[in-house]
C-alpha cells in the first residue's frame, strides 16, 4: 500500500516545474519510499501496512520527502536533500521507539512520549 499519491506530490509540492515522465517517476518513488517506512514501522512492531488514517496521515510527508528526493536525484537542492534527511530521522524515531506512533489500536513500545503532533514545514 502507498501512504500519498502523485495528487498528494502535487498538492504538497506544486508542479515543481515536472517533466513529462514525471507521473510515473513520482509513482514508482512514492511506492519504493512507501515499502521503505513499512520497514522501519515493522521493525518497531507494528503490522504494515498502516490502515490507520492518523497514522498514515503522520508517515505521508515523510513518505512525499523521500519520494521527491528519490525521483529526481540530479537535483542539487540543500532544502530537498535537508528534507529527505529530516524523514528519515522521522521513520529511524519510529524504528528506535523515539517517536510514538499509534495505528489501529497497536502502539509502538520503547518510548514515554505519548500524543505527538506532527507539523510539517
Amino acid at each position: 500500500m502507498n501512504y500519498a499519491s502523485y495528487e498528494d506530490y502535487r498538492s504538497e509540492f506544486g508542479d515543481d516545474d515536472l517533466p513529462s515522465d514525471a507521473e510515473i517517476r513520482v509513482s514508482r518513488a512514492i511506492e519504493r519510499a512507501s515499502r521503505m517506512a513499512d520497514n522501519y514501522i515493522r521493525s518497531h512492531g507494528i503490522s504494515v501496512p498502516l490502515t490507520d488514517p492518523a497514522a498514515i496521515l503522520d508517515v505521508r510527508g515523510s513518505v512525499l520527502d523521500i519520494a521527491r528526493y528519490s525521483a529526481w536525484p540530479d537535483t542539487d537542492s540543500e532544502n530537498l536533500r535537508k528534507r529527505y534527511e529530516d524523514a528519515l530521522a522521522f521513520l529511524e524515531g519510529i524504528a528506535t521507539g523515539k517517536i510514538h506512533l499509534v495505528s489501529a489500536g497497536q502502539t509502538s513500545t520503547g518510548s514515554k512520549l505519548t500524543n505527538i503532533k506532527i507539523f510539517r514545514a
